[in-house]
């Protein structure tokens, strides 16, 4: 089969490689499953640069994220079928022809959601909904204020907050996808370039703060929306795009009480029971089922094509996910 694989941390444009290795087969409680659609998210790039939390053995292949079909059942499977459209979960990496997985772990994707929005439903729509409804217990009427709002994650927060009746502050890079994203629900949207993002969360809540913030930017920005939370206010730090410090100005916690944490999706799945993570993902399928949320595709290219596939996903130029099929 074909794998995509590096063998050091590195710009991945420049240590991918695409190689032919053993197919893997199934064995007692075990689904084979043919990997049609992967997506490229910024944390692949990062376990490919080094940068992230969790490092593979190298030589690696890379994926998170990704659906297929099932093409082999082993021993004692009963409750998975051959031809069955499946999310593969926990899968040494998904940017290869054929990965094998527990039966347990391959979750059936009901028929309307297409392979598409099934290989892009884990990562980004789970860390919104999981960071809205479980961690920060997000109430009706309140302000969400997030950074990086024109990301897939911070279109599924405004997505969110139609649904649940929160509102959301917006506080994006480039002035050109205001529009855009005030057109799909966005209450505020705040250019940090041209706008003193501080005075203009204190000002939309009549200079209270907000009680939430969402932060994936980290450096200068992330510290911009910890200066905006109010008394008793949260911040969940999930990424860190901007590679730089940030940096908090400790009366801000002790007069404020305000917290600042790090949320991570991989450990919410660590601690998850089987019948946790499938009530997770029968919430998603129903969402993206209904149109609630949805993930923009930009581009499609062949696993052969994996080295422009990584230049094209960080370009940056459109929202939405670039996906490796084949």
């Amino acid at each position: 089969m074909r794998a995509v694989r590096f063998a050091s941390f590195g710009e991945p444009a420049d240590v991918l490689t695409v190689e032919n290795i053993p197919a893997p087969q199934p064995g007692p409680g075990q689904v084979l499953v043919r990997v049609q659609v992967r997506p490229i998210n910024p944390s692949d790039l990062f376990v490919i640069r080094g940068l992230y939390g969790a490092l593979p053995r190298l030589p690696a292949v890379p994926g998170f994220e990704g659906a297929g079909v099932i093409v082999g059942v082993g021993e004692g499977v009963t409750d998975r079928t051959i031809g069955q459209l499946v999310i593969p979960m926990g899968a040494s990496g998904l940017w290869q022809e054929y990965v094998v997985v527990p039966a347990a772990r391959a979750i059936p994707v009901p028929e309307p959601i297409g392979d598409r929005q099934a290989a892009t439903a884990f990562v980004n729509p789970a860390t919104a909904w999981l960071m809205l409804t479980e961690t920060l217990r997000v109430e009706p009427g309140e302000w969400v204020l997030q950074n990086a709002a024109s990301s897939v994650v911070g279109r599924h927060v405004i997505q969110l907050g139609q649904r649940l009746n929160f509102r959301t502050i917006n506080v994006v890079r480039r002035r050109e996808v205001i529009d855009e994203l005030r057109a799909m629900g966005a209450d505020e949207v705040i250019c940090e370039q041209d706008e003193n993002v501080v005075a203009r969360v204190h000002a939309l809540t009549g200079g209270k703060g907000v009680r939430y913030a969402l932060d994936s930017v980290g450096g200068a920005s992330g510290a911009r929306l910890a200066a905006s939370l109010g008394a008793g206010g949260i911040m969940l730090v999930y990424g860190a795009i901007a590679g730089e410090s940030l940096t908090i100005h400790p009366g801000m916690l002790l007069f404020r009480s305000a917290t600042i944490r790090g949320w991570w999706l991989t450990h919410w799945f660590q601690s998850a029971t089987p019948s946790q993570v499938q009530s997770l993902f029968d919430t998603l399928f129903r969402l993206i089922g209904d149109g609630t949320l949805s993930t923009p595709i930009v581009a499609e290219y062949d696993l052969a094509d994996v080295r422009e596939a990584v230049r094209e996903a960080e370009r940056k130029t459109r929202p939405g996910k670039v996906l490796l099929v084949g």
